[in-house]
Order: structure tokens, then C-alpha cells, then sequence
């Protein structure tokens, strides 16, 4: 996946510039209006322009594969934020959306700078071993600090304002509309184990894709809109196709993803 994660001054100039153009129209552009986020019925947002920020929050409990840590934000040049709330209603993820103005792209990227983003190496008390992290890319550099939970606010204050910040800004959003979801799996076990939600696309084993995280496999159309029905009742990770029990995360793509490949090199 090639989306460059710099913010460029060239970038920043031309944000400003339709900031400045959007405060003298009646009718601001969707990028610069806080609407619900949503898109049109199968589409996803555009998330143009390239990746600014992206935070997730990984380490303690080991997910079902490494394509089940969504990223917690990610925010793209044309304002578009994705968020992953930490808990989920179903098996599916609950990712949602908003649409930022240029100014408060420029707010967020400043925040970061403040808080000392990009920085090599951990950022502040190194995270305990197995303990939960939070991790941050700005610049295209990786940042890893322990997670908010157990961080101290009063020494890294800039770091907490910031995730505060993106949190309010995550709040006026709506869902989170995709066309393509992946499914990445493992098997655990043969023949069906009680509670697994029952694969409604027939046999697992040889579906989609090898990859370094598990088998992968990406839903479109008709196929998507079934499995999304079914992972709505499902309780657990669990998904069993009569002859085998197998261990699947559901990841939506994001802006920018089309494929396995970018979905496990991501995560």
C-alpha cells in the first residue's frame, strides 16, 4: 500500500486555502462540514490524499490474528477520520466516521507535534513486557507509548490532550459505510464447536488466500451481505463451516486498502 503518511507543506497550503474559500460560501464543502460522516449505501469514504495519522492500540490480550487490530483512528488529508470504538455489539466492527475541517486536520497534526510525535523509540515510560500499547505513525515514523489506561497525564500531558482530542472529534460521526470487508482466519479445531456461528459461504479450508496472518478472504456484493447478517447473532470469534472450527476476524478495508496484502501489512 503506497499511501505516503506526510503531511506536506504543499498539503497544508492548500488545506488552508479552501479553509479560507469555505468561510465565504453558504454552503460548506463535505470535508469542512460537521455532517454525520455517513456515505451512500456500499460506498466507503474517500479518504483522499494519503494517510495523515493513524493510532491503534495493540500488546496485552493476543487478537484473533494480527488483520483483528483495526486501527482505533485513522485520519486522511481530505478530513476523513475512521474510528474503531473499543467495544463491539456483535461480531462485526462498529467503525465509524467523520468528516473534519482543513483547520482541524491542522489542529490535530499540531497536537501531535506537540506531544512529541514522530519520536524514535518509546515515548516516555517503556511499555511493561506483554502489556497493552498504544502506538502512533505521523510522518510516516511509528511511536510506541503504553496504553492511555496506564499512562501518567501529568507527565505527558500533550500526549493525553491529544487523545482526547481525536475522541471529541470521533464523536459527531456516523457509520461507517464499506463495500469490501476481509476475512482473515485460522482453524482451531475439526468439526463444530458449540457457540461457533455457522460460515454461510460454504467450505473455509481452501476460501480465499494464504497469508502471514491466517487465510484471507475478501466479501463483496452478496456474499458480503450474508455474512454480515449472520456475524450480527455471532457471540464470539468462533465461525464453523460443518467440518471445521475456525478463529476469524472481520476487518472492513479502509480508504486506500484493496486487498489482503494491505489488510495484514497494516496490522
Amino acid at each position: 500500500m503506497s499511501n505516503s503518511l506526510r503531511l506536506s507543506g504543499a498539503v497544508l497550503a492548500a488545506a488552508f486555502l479552501l479553509g479560507t474559500a469555505a468561510c465565504g460560501t453558504s454552503s460548506p464543502s463535505p470535508a469542512a462540514s460537521p455532517a454525520t460522516g455517513t456515505s451512500a449505501p456500499g460506498e466507503k469514504p474517500s479518504g483522499s490524499g494519503g494517510l495523515v495519522l493513524q493510532v491503534r492500540d495493540g500488546g496485552g490480550l493476543v487478537p484473533v490474528s494480527p488483520a483483528a487490530n483495526i486501527p482505533r483512528f485513522s485520519l486522511y488529508e481530505d478530513g476523513t477520520l475512521v474510528t474503531s470504538p473499543a467495544t463491539k455489539r456483535s461480531g462485526l466492527p462498529g467503525l465509524r466516521v467523520a468528516h473534519l475541517s482543513a483547520g482541524e486536520v491542522r489542529t490535530v497534526v499540531g497536537a501531535a507535534h506537540d506531544a512529541g510525535l514522530p519520536h524514535s523509540g518509546p515515548l516516555g515510560p517503556a511499555p511493561p513486557a506483554d502489556g497493552p500499547v498504544r502506538s502512533y505513525t505521523l510522518d510516516g515514523k511509528l511511536t510506541t507509548t503504553v496504553a492511555p489506561a496506564l499512562r501518567d497525564c501529568t507527565r505527558q500531558r500533550e500526549l493525553c490532550a491529544l487523545d482526547k482530542r481525536l475522541d471529541s472529534l470521533a464523536e459527531p460521526s456516523g457509520a461507517y459505510r464499506y463495500s469490501v470487508m476481509a476475512a482473515v482466519f485460522n482453524e482451531s479445531g475439526k468439526g463444530r464447536s458449540p457457540g461457533a456461528a455457522t460460515w454461510p459461504l460454504g467450505r473455509l479450508s481452501t476460501a480465499g488466500e494464504p497469508t502471514s496472518a491466517g487465510r484471507c478472504l475478501l466479501l463483496r456484493g452478496t456474499d458480503l451481505k450474508r455474512v454480515r447478517e449472520a456475524a450480527r447473532t455471532a457471540t464470539s470469534s468462533a465461525w464453523t463451516d460443518g467440518t471445521a472450527t475456525y478463529r476469524m476476524a472481520l476487518r472492513p478495508l479502509l480508504p486506500g486498502e484493496d486487498s489482503c496484502a494491505d489488510v495484514v501489512a497494516t496490522d
